[in-house]
């Protein structure tokens, strides 16, 4: 017979299983339905255009249908040129590949949840006849115009999928959704947005920026240039609407497969003034990015009347955080020299490759420069962190299974950025305008630091006319230095110390270098005033 002190330790170990299987990183995804549980009026079917391509012809069919208790309106292919289009309840859109929507500028191309007092607008979706992306093309359009694919609303119960966005560095995000009407707010909730792609978008936006949004799936995101999934509520209406509403909040957001290439980043949180709910973001990648991913911490803005000129919150107003439930997880990021960087950040940079940003000029969205991968992770929400909200606006969210590859040996092993001082760089020689640090950052020692000298770069023209080999022979003291060409040759320690200096008179030249320990060296090479620069290993 089992004994009440049995009873007891096996109702206590039932509990504590349930508790460690709600750990944050063993949530499960849930269905899709969860998100998105449609009903399809099949028997009412539309074809656009029949007849008139115009928007009111568009718009027309839409409320039609709507009106019926909803249907199908399928876009036929070809070229469309619209204003404003809103989406109605009960109309799922389905388009062909080989369509493609233009628009001038404006707030956004297609709507739902604006029209009609921001109406509410449910069961819908605008996808693809056959999951092949068709396009939004933007790049006629001028840099900083605004323009956006959608604008979410107050709306529930949507798909939103299967697009290309051809960009040009236009101003506003491809995919947008924030707070709509007066207290309590309205916003858009359970939908599945995914399959979505962006190109050359502007360092500021990107693909996808969600000011509240709650119960949505974003899956299968890629964006060249700028954020390709922003979670940021930095809006000031909203944040001045937070004051007295608590609802607006990001919450219960999934993200799956989400990448950048030569942009800011994939996944972006930053909560400004909102205590912001749950975010679990997982299979994230990126190539040449500012930082694959960024985890910023919570501010106040004096110039939208949230502090004083002391930093002190008024009106109201409190630095924002991310619930610590919240999970980011299987990253993995690439280095390269072509990502969206703002001058704020150039310092992160090392010296070494300081070359490698491009400072004579910005990128065409007048807000980045070109320049090399900082780091995997930027996340300074967790500096000087002690606990949720210690000091205000930090938190510490679940991040694990961070990879990279090809990144500097000064940037830390686990490939995070998480204080601004300690994790830049300083004293290099290139370190002029817009490379700055801030003052309660400057002489913050960075101990993975070993370079002060940026390499010497436009190498490639020089050597395709040219013919140089250096090399080391296994157990020799010597590096032999082959070529028909006369050379100053400067031998530099990744100290930014120079240890050696000859001068090449000889189409065969040995190089003692039995004085240089075993490590890596750079090699500065002028010849008849072209330089070069060669990274050699000495064994």
């Amino acid at each position: 017979m089992m004994t009440f002190k049995k009873i007891l330790l096996l109702c206590f170990l039932f509990s504590m299983s349930i508790v460690l299987g709600q750990q944050p990183i063993d949530r499960v995804l849930p269905a899709d339905n969860y998100f998105y549980n449609p009903t399809i009026n099949t028997s009412n079917q539309a074809t656009f255009p029949n007849g008139s391509s115009s928007t009111s012809a568009l718009q027309s069919m839409i409320n039609s249908l709507s009106n019926a208790g909803g249907g199908v309106l399928t876009i036929n292919a070809g070229t469309y040129t619209l204003s404003q289009v809103h989406m109605k309840t009960g109309v799922h859109i389905r388009v062909h590949p080989d369509v493609v929507f233009k628009s001038e500028p404006r707030n956004s191309l297609f709507r739902a949840g604006y029209d009609n007092s921001f109406a509410n607008v449910s069961n819908w979706s605008f996808q693809s006849t056959n999951g092949e992306k068709f396009t939004f093309d933007f790049s006629e359009l001028n840099p900083g115009e605004g323009i956006r694919a959608f604008q979410l609303g107050n709306t529930n119960n949507f798909k939103l999928s299967d697009f290309l966005v051809l960009d040009n560095f236009t101003k506003f995000n491809a995919v947008s959704s924030g707070a709509v009407g007066s207290s309590p707010a309205k916003f858009a909730s359970f939908g599945i947005i995914e399959n979505l792609d962006i190109k050359k978008a502007h360092y500021g936006y990107g693909l996808t920026q969600n000011q509240v949004i709650q119960d949505v799936l974003f899956r299968n995101l890629s964006g060249e240039g700028g954020v390709t999934l922003r979670l940021e509520s930095g809006f000031k209406g909203l944040a001045d609407l937070y004051v007295t509403d608590k609802t607006p909040i990001i919450n219960n957001v999934y993200g799956r497969n989400i990448s950048c290439t030569k942009g800011a980043h994939a996944v972006m949180l930053s909560p400004h003034t909102i205590t912001q709910g749950m975010v679990d973001v997982r299979d994230i990648s990126g190539t040449s990015c500012e930082a694959v991913v960024s985890i910023n911490f919570g501010f106040l803005s004096e110039s939208k009347g949230q502090s004083d000129s002391n930093g002190n919150p008024i009106n109201g107003h409190n630095q924002g955080t991310f619930s610590e439930n919240s999970v980011i997880a299987n990253v993995s990021a690439t280095y390269g020299v072509e990502a969206q960087v703002r001058s704020a950040r150039l310092r992160h940079v090392p010296c070494a490759l300081r070359g490698y940003i491009h400072l004579e000029e910005k990128n065409p969205d007048d807000e980045s420069y070109k320049s090399p991968s900082l780091a995997p992770v930027y996340y300074l929400a967790l500096e000087d962190y002690v606990s949720l909200g210690n000091p205000k606006g930090r938190y510490k969210i679940v991040l694990e299974n961070v990879t990279h590859t090809g990144f500097s040996s000064e940037i830390r092993a686990d490939g995070l950025i998480t204080d601004g001082g300690e994790n830049d760089f300083e004293g290099c020689d290139i370190n002029d305008s817009p490379i700055w640090i801030k003052g309660d950052d400057k002489n913050t020692p960075n101990p993975l630091q070993t370079s002060y000298v940026a390499e010497i770069l436009n190498n490639d023209d020089f050597l395709k006319d040219n013919s140089f080999l250096i090399y080391q022979k296994e157990n020799s003291k010597f590096i032999t230095i082959k070529s028909n060409l006369k050379a100053k040759i400067e031998v530099y320690n990744f100290l930014g110390q120079l240890v050696l200096k000859e001068e090449k008179n000889t189409e065969i030249m040995s190089l003692d270098v039995s004085n240089l320990s075993k490590s890596m060296y750079v090699f500065h090479f002028n010849i008849d005033g072209n330089q070069f620069i060669k990274k050699i290993i000495i064994k």
